[in-house]
Order: structure tokens, then sequence, then C-alpha cells
């Protein structure tokens, strides 16, 4: 896990732009960086100051030969690498790292944790290895297998591979989005870096906000569906692409290498069947946690007391045995109903892991707030992301640089309280009344079915005045938005019908690929990386599990109107009964209204004209306090957005400063 970034252009570049990027993201690799420059068919490795000692000359391909930073040429391509050591730890695992040959040189963040079992297979085609790492492995097997060398990776990555005879750069990222890439192409030149912030520090790259990304904040809660984000100069590379660019030409291309199969279909609920799914839903989950146990570090385990946390450190304990000991990481919130930490305990008391906790509240939120923007680089939609950094933070300060994480447990079992109204979707008449039943009285299923396909339905298949009428006036915040600004953008309702699905599958399949869980995997890289730590989620990136339950017909995954019946029943064996019947579980939750009255004072003054362009200065001024006294449980992130917008306008204009 790791930081990346470069530069490549036919024009020539600057090496001092690698040397800063460096720096602003070396939060993501505390373990040293390395660089390597090319010109036509040479390739220099280069080091700073950060650069390990013991990577410094030392036997290897890719190994700077001293510490001097300076460059005797103009180079046409830069590399970065920061380093945060989990596998091979030592020297043969800095990066830049180059092929056998030369030939082809890599710049990796991320983890490929079937490398064993492929280098295997490369060994026996004839390859010949000299690290113990996952980035060799890539290498090796691009060099085999070309791009299709893609399809054999299970894990998360972003990275980019310099040709240097045919002087072009191919850059990957994962299937479902857990690695980040951004980049910056303009003219000839690209750059690139896991971070946008990075990129802002190239005197080119323009800084300016992107009015589309911030309608799609404020209006339907998106952060970054589009591959243009919230600044105008930086694309993000979509989840399951990849990049192509050459460099004499300055030729850019973007195709799609993974689309995920999803099967539509529906059936009879069998009672055999649902034994056969959750039995091998059972071995791939054990084995998707074996393999995310891999490292030459320890590895703890993020742990709220849900199911799909609690699974993971269930499958833990399962596999490292009794003897070897497993933390686990907690954000609890005393005398709180949202807080969950008994239910944590409990969970770790029955695998005899030990259990750190941290108390996140409104007065450690003031206070980090800006440093919880600049992490993030964009606004956030909710105070859960700080308990998140708050968590990581803790996990950091106890030693531990490795932990498991829940994340994508929702979008894959089917456990969002919605899921329920697409699942009878797909169903008929009576078999939805039936199922309704069984989890609620029917007024009540009818009643909360036909607030859901409103919401995310009708309201799309209306006209796009319509539509937007109806939203300023079930999200009454909307009207603190600039009427202007509204009325501009009021078309982007129309490519909310792209959103629309018609089945429980398809929904989930819509929630995994480059929506939903995609923000909630970005809060989850920053939080986690801005305290040099690695998190791995296998619900969200492991391609056996994933792509057989998306084989499985909706009909098991909800059957009786169990949310997430399939890991309910896989997971029998490593849950204490009472979690793995939990049924009020109310997902990564603070206290958030209790919390936005109170930090809401103290940063009132931020309510200025630079937020004029978007949101309606004066009115929230005049209605200040109403603004920021939320009741009740709905949306109530959707406040706490016109803060951290605020907080984040300001942090841009320090940066333009």
């Amino acid at each position: 896990m790791c930081g990346i970034a470069g530069i490549l252009s036919p024009e020539g570049i600057n090496p001092d732009d690698l040397y800063r990027m460096s720096q602003t993201i070396a939060h993501r690799g505390p373990d040293g960086d390395g660089f390597v420059f090319f010109s036509e068919q040479i390739a220099l490795p280069r080091a700073s100051k950060d650069t390990a000692s013991t990577c410094i000359a030392q036997n290897l391909a890719w190994s700077p030969s001293d510490s001097n930073p300076q460059v005797p040429f103009r180079p046409d391509v830069g590399f970065m690498h920061r380093r945060l050591a989990i596998i091979d730890l030592e020297a043969t695992g800095h990066q830049p790292m180059c092929s056998v040959d030369k030939r082809y040189w890599i710049t990796f963040n991320g983890e490929i944790y079937n490398y064993i079992e492929l280098r295997e297979e490369l060994e026996k085609l004839g390859a010949v290895f000299i690290t113990r790492s996952d980035t060799e492995v890539i290498l090796q097997a691009y060099q085999y297998w070309g791009e299709a060398c893609l399809h054999r990776f299970n894990g998360m990555w972003a990275f980019g591979i310099y040709d240097t005879i045919n002087q072009t750069f191919f850059a990957s990222r994962d299937r479902f989005g857990v690695k980040p890439f951004y980049y910056h192409h303009t003219g000839k030149t690209l750059a690139f870096a896991s971070e946008q912030k990075a990129l802002l520090g190239l005197n080119w790259v323009p800084l300016e906000v992107n009015p589309d990304a911030v309608f799609d904040y404020f209006v339907f809660s998106q952060i970054e569906y589009q591959a243009q984000g919230f600044l105008k100069g930086i694309d993000e590379l979509p989840a399951g692409c990849l990049l192509h660019y050459q460099v004499k030409t300055g030729q850019c291309q973007i195709k799609t290498w993974y689309t995920l199969e999803v099967n539509h279909e529906n059936e009879t609920w069998s009672k055999s069947q649902h034994q056969l799914h959750t039995e091998t839903i059972r071995e791939l989950l054990s084995d998707a946690v074996r393999l995310r146990l891999r490292a030459d570090v320890p590895v703890g385990s993020c742990l709220s007391g849900g199911l799909d946390s609690s699974a993971l450190v269930g499958w833990m304990r399962k596999h490292l045995g009794a003897e070897i000991p497993i933390h686990v990481y907690t954000a609890v919130f005393p005398g709180n109903r949202v807080d969950e930490g008994h239910w944590a305990d409990k969970m770790a008391q029955s695998v005899n892991a030990t259990s750190h906790h941290v108390q996140p509240d409104s007065e450690t939120l003031i206070r980090d707030l800006e440093d919880l923007t600049y992490c993030q680089d964009i606004p956030i939609w909710s105070t859960s992301t700080y308990a998140q950094y708050r968590v990581m933070q803790l996990v950091k300060e106890s030693g531990i640089k490795v932990v498991l994480d829940g994340q994508g447990g929702d979008e894959l079992f089917g456990g969002y309280e919605p899921h329920r109204s697409f699942f009878w979707q797909g169903l008929s008449v009576m078999d939805m009344i039936r199922d309704m039943q069984q989890g609620m009285n029917l007024r009540s299923g009818l009643k909360f079915h036909a607030h859901q396909q409103a919401r995310y339905d009708l309201a799309f298949r209306m006209p796009v005045s319509l539509s937007s009428r109806f939203y300023q006036s079930y999200f009454q915040e909307n009207s603190y938005l600039d009427k202007d600004f509204f009325n501009q953008h009021i078309q982007r309702f129309a490519l909310q019908r792209q959103y629309r699905t018609d089945d429980l599958n398809g929904r989930l399949a819509l929630e995994m690929q480059n929506t939903t869980l995609k923000g909630y995997l970005k809060c989850e890289d920053r939080c986690a990386m801005w305290h040099g730590i690695e998190s791995r989620t296998p619900f969200a990136d492991d391609l056996p599990l994933i792509e057989y339950l998306f084989s499985v017909p909706a009909v098991y995954k909800m059957h009786g109107s169990r949310l997430k019946a399939l890991l309910r029943d896989a997971s029998t064996s490593v849950l204490p009964e009472a979690i793995k019947n939990r049924t009020d579980k109310q997902g990564y939750t603070t206290p958030n209204n209790e919390w936005i009255k109170k930090i809401a004072p103290h940063f009132q003054e931020q309510f200025n004209q630079v937020l004029a362009p978007f949101l309606q200065v004066d009115k929230i001024k005049n209605e200040y306090s109403n603004l920021f006294n939320p009741t009740g449980d709905a949306d109530t992130g959707r406040v706490f957005k016109f803060i951290s917008f605020a907080v984040w306008m300001q942090k841009l204009a320090q940066l333009k400063a």
C-alpha cells in the first residue's frame, strides 16, 4: 500500500515537480520514497532525503546508485513512489521497480493477494524472480500475458507501467475502485497521482471548481460519480478501466477492461439451493480473508459490532488459530443511542481479541475538520467519515499497519433498508405481500415501498421540471442553493435516469461500480492512508466472492425479509448467535445531529461570498441556527454537507493563495 505519481511529456518534464508531489503525499508512504527518470531508453533511478538508506546502492537494477537527487538530463518521463512496507520489507521491495531486462518499469499501489499462486504459475512458464514482492509478480505477469494479466489479479490496485522501448505508458485501476488513480491530461502532458492534492501542486493544473459535481453533491448526495470530480482540471480513472499514453505524440486513451456480469433472473426459493449457495459462499469468504492475512507485518481489523466486520474478525480467528493475537478497533459513543461498542466488545470477547476504543466527539471534530477535509481532498457528506478517521489514527497509535474492514458488505449482500424495496420490485404482487408480512406489517411495508419507489425510481421517470420540484419539496435544504445555480444545472436530473434499476441484483451492481461504494472506498482510502495504514476490504475486491454472489438469484439474498441472509448463514460458525441475528444495526453511525448543533457556530464565518456562486449565503446567515438544528434520523448528513463544503472551499482558497 503506497502512494504513486508520475509525469510524462514529449516536451520534457521538471524533476522537481515529482519531488514536490512526493512530499505532498508523504503520509501514504512513511517508509520512504523512490524515483526514476527516463529520456529515450535511458532510465535513471534517483533518491531524495526521504529514500530509505537501505535501498540506496544495492545490487538491484532499480536501486539509486547514491543519494544525489539531481538528474543530469532533461527527462521525458518520471515516476515517483511512496512506500508503506507490508510485503517484502527489504530493499528488494523498493519502487519504482523494473523487469529483469530493464524494459518495463512500474510504480504500484495496492495488493495482489493471489500473488503467490500467480508467481508459481509464472515460474512454470520460465519466469525467474529475484524478490518476494507482489510488485514483481505484476511486472512478470504483464511480460507474459500483456494486458490480459489484469483478469488474473485478485486484489486492489492502481499502477502505471512504462515501456522504455516503445515509450508507451499503461495504467490500470482495480475492478471496483478500492485504490485511487487521478490524472491531468492537457495538450500533450500527462500527470497522475494517488491523490488530487499532489496534482494541484503542479503550476499547469488549474484549480477551478466543477459546478456539476457540486450540484450532484448537494442535490443527490453523490460524491464524484463522474470521471471529472470537484476540480475541473483533474479526472479520475474509473474503476475497472485502463489508460494508454504515447509519449511521442502525447495521445491518451481510456477504455474499460472489466464489467461485472449480473444475474437479473429470478426463481422460486429452494432450501437445497439456499444451502448450496451458503456452503459455497462460506468457502469463498473464508478464502478471501485467508488471502488478506498475507503480510510481513501483523494484521488487525476494524470492528463496528455489525455483521460485516464481525464476520471478518470471526474468520480471522479461524485462520490464525488460538495463539496469534488479534487487535480490533472501534469508535464508541458512551451514553448515546448510536453507540455500538457493547456489540463490538461481545464479538471481540467471543474470539479473544484485544479491543481498542476511540471516542470521537464534537470538540475533536471542530479541531480536526480542516485536517480531515485536506486529507479527503473533497467535501464529505457524513460525520461517519470522521469516526473512521479517528479509528485509523488509533490503529496507527497502536503500532499496527494493516487492518481488515467490512466496507462493501451491504452492497454485496444487500444490507440497506432500501434494498428491500428493490427486492420486492422483482417479485410478483402476491410474493411481495408475503415477504412484507414476514418483516413488517403489510401497511407499513406498502408505505415504505411506495416511499422508496418515489425517491429512487418515480422521481426520475417524470419530466425534469417535475423531478426538480419533487426534490426541492422533499429535501428542503435545497432551498439554500443559489437559484440560478440550481436552474442552470436542472438537466442533471435527466442524467439520474442511468441509475434506475428494476431488481435487487441490478441495484447492488450499480452500487458496487463507480457510484455508492466507490465513494465509501474513497473515504476509507484517505482516512487510512493519512495515518499510514493499509485497509483491506474483502467484500469490495475479492473477485471469486463478488462474481459468485452476482451470479446468485436475488431471492436467496433476502428470502423471508432477511437482509444479508446469505452472509448470516455462511458465517454461522464464526459468529455469536446474538450478532448473527441482529436486525437493529444502524450502519456506521455517529451522533450526527448532536454534533452538527455544537460545531455549527464555530464555522459560521466560513459562510462568506466565496460560496455565493453555489449557495444563498445571506439566507444561510439569516437562518443559520434553524438550518443547523437537525431533528429526526433521515438524511441529516445532507445538512452537514453545507459545513463540509464551506471548509473545503476555504482550503481551496488557501491553496490558491
